[in-house]
């Protein structure tokens, strides 16, 4: 007996030959009437015409059954009047009756199965073409929740040619549901998710579990591919989420786990890593990694093993260089990352690198890695890129904000002071506190002598910097000589990328001593003469910036005119 859940393919029905079927129920139809004839009354013998109107029934008009029913009336009503007689009259009438009734009958029950076959190969048709060409999967389960057939289209995601498959496939329900199932308790209707992936390609399916009505035992599901609809969502859900991060953050710093924690959760990856240029080790160094205790992302970040990520060596070295997102099916077998074998090691396979960059240069790199392989999807690369570029901005942005915030309180520093002696810390201060510098120092220039001497230094109080903070005040500098010195000869802002490294600063040793490396120094101006310097020191190594110089030559001037303002001020001028 066929399963209630076989998908026989479309067998085209033959054509049936209505003149043929037709001439074989008038010819019983014929020899059934000529048999009346011949017999008494008292025999039934109108009731083998009820055989006319089943051969009927295969005829493709709906109608010929009704048409012949109609003609073996008229045939039993005709035998009646001549027939011999051979009963009493009333014995006759009876007969006849009851094979009227029998046609007619038969003839209204042929036309109620002949409608409910058509209806039920209307569903049959409608539900194989859905199962043909949806992606789709009806299934059966026992009462112990195992599965033993399925079909459907929906197979082919499982990597199975045929529509039919014995035995379990991954949409059999989870552990949960199947306890139910065992216990009698599952309900009439029951919805779960099932998701994997095969060869790279995740997959999700919606499922619906149903109980099978009348005797038979056990339960049906239907499941339709939702892959497309999932993974349209989780784009969604990952541009609402790094965009409320966004519009809530208050520095890049503080933003960048976040977002690194929902990359991960959206998408369901399980390793997010922070990468910033060390300009030290001239390497990449890992700043931020989520989870922040897992042993898998400290094995991708940590060199434990000897090996070093540089622009354009690695995953994320490559994104660094060329400024584009880069997506790996399986890092294990991706040699161009010195980290493979430890991807191996931890289990970890797909990985990709979103680069983040502000005026053409890379700022850093989001790198992330699954536990499986997985294929690119090109629709979520361009997503990850635009993503990129918002965080760009963000950066972007963040820079304008703290540049104007320092004008702004610079303007109120000058306009609420007396004199430079009031006004240098607090300019020290409102410089470090609002560009992230480490530590700032005023010079002045001595006319007679032609010197410069340090008259204020201000740093952070998070760091101790006292051994170069000792040797600053220590020393003067000569035109050319030093950062200050070069920015009074020059009479332009002046970028040194790393002083330690500089044969141009006296101070090397003790800003190596403290790890002070990138520094800046603009002169201060007043009219045309220049009556000072500014300097200012960072821990990191940083490439210069023109915009932020162009700043502070303006500042320069501003600062030189309060100096002369205050100057005639005090001078009664």
């Amino acid at each position: 007996m066929p399963s209630s859940l076989t998908l026989q393919s479309p067998v085209e029905r033959p054509q049936k030959n209505r003149g043929q079927i037709l001439a074989l129920a008038l010819l019983v139809a014929t020899v059934v009437f000529i048999v009346d004839l011949f017999l008494p009354l008292g025999v039934a013998e109108a009731v083998p015409y009820v055989a006319v109107v089943l051969i009927a029934l295969r005829s493709p008009d709906k109608n010929d059954p009704l048409r012949l029913a109609g003609l073996c009336t008229l045939l039993t009503i005709v035998g009646y009047s001549l027939s011999p007689s051979g009963a009493e009259p009333w014995i006759g009438v009876t007969n006849r009756s009851i094979a009227l009734f029998a046609i007619w009958s038969t003839a209204l029950l042929a036309m109620q199965v002949r409608e409910a076959d058509a209806a039920t190969r209307d569903q049959s048709s409608m539900l194989t073409g859905i199962l043909s060409n949806m992606p789709a999967v009806a299934f059966r389960i026992d009462q112990e929740g195992v599965m033993h057939e399925s079909f459907g289209r929906g197979l082919a995601r499982f990597g199975l040619k045929d529509f039919t498959s014995i035995g379990r496939i991954p949409l059999e329900p989870p552990d949960q549901i199947k306890n139910q199932v065992k216990e009698g308790t599952v309900a009439n209707s029951v919805f779960y998710e099932s998701k994997g992936i095969l060869q790279g390609k995740p997959w999700w399916f919606l499922n619906c579990l149903c109980k099978l009505e009348g005797d038979k035992k056990g339960i049906i599901g239907f499941g339709i591919d939702i892959t497309d609809r999932k993974r349209a969502e989780r784009r969604l859900a990952l541009h609402e989420a790094v965009v409320a991060i966004l519009a809530s953050a208050t520095g890049i710093t503080e933003t960048y786990p976040k977002i690194l924690k929902a990359i991960c959760n959206t998408l369901e990856w399980n390793v997010g890593i922070l990468w910033r240029m060390d300009y030290q080790r001239q390497a990449l160094g890992a700043a931020a990694i989520w989870p922040s205790d897992s042993p898998q992302a400290q094995a991708m970040a940590s060199p434990a093993s000897g090996w070093v990520l540089t622009p354009d060596v690695g995953l994320a070295g490559q994104v660094w260089d060329i400024r584009k997102v880069i997506w790996i099916k399986d890092l294990a077998d991706y040699p161009k990352d010195p980290r493979n074998q430890t991807a191996l090691e931890v289990g970890l396979h797909a990985g990709f690198g979103i680069p983040i960059c502000l005026a053409g240069n890379t700022r850093a790199v989001l790198e992330f890695f699954s536990q499986f392989p997985e294929e690119v999807d090109e629709t979520l690369v361009q997503m990850l890129s635009n993503i990129g570029f918002q965080i760009g901005q963000f950066i972007e942005r963040e820079h304008k904000e703290r540049r104007l915030a320092t004008h702004h309180n610079l303007t109120n520093v000058l306009a609420e002071s007396t004199g430079l002696t009031q006004a240098a810390p607090l300019i020290l201060e409102a410089i470090c506190d609002n560009l992230g510098w480490d530590l700032g120092a005023i010079w002045t220039v001595e006319p007679e002598q032609q010197i410069l001497r340090c008259i204020k230094i201000w740093h952070s109080p998070h760091v101790n910097l006292e051994v170069f903070q000792q040797a600053s005040q220590g020393i003067t500098f000569a035109r050319g000589v030093g950062l200050p010195g070069r920015a009074w000869k020059s009479a332009e802002p002046v970028w040194i990328t790393d002083v330690v490294s500089d044969p141009n600063f006296p101070r090397a040793s003790a800003a190596a001593q403290e790890g002070l490396h990138s520094g800046f120094a603009f002169p201060v101006k007043s009219g045309s003469d220049i009556v000072g310097v500014m300097e200012f020191f960072h821990r990191d190594i940083q490439k210069p910036d023109k915009e932020l110089l162009s700043m502070f030559a303006s500042i320069g001037l501003q600062i030189g005119q309060f100096i002369q303002r205050t100057a005639k001020a005090s001078s009664g001028g």
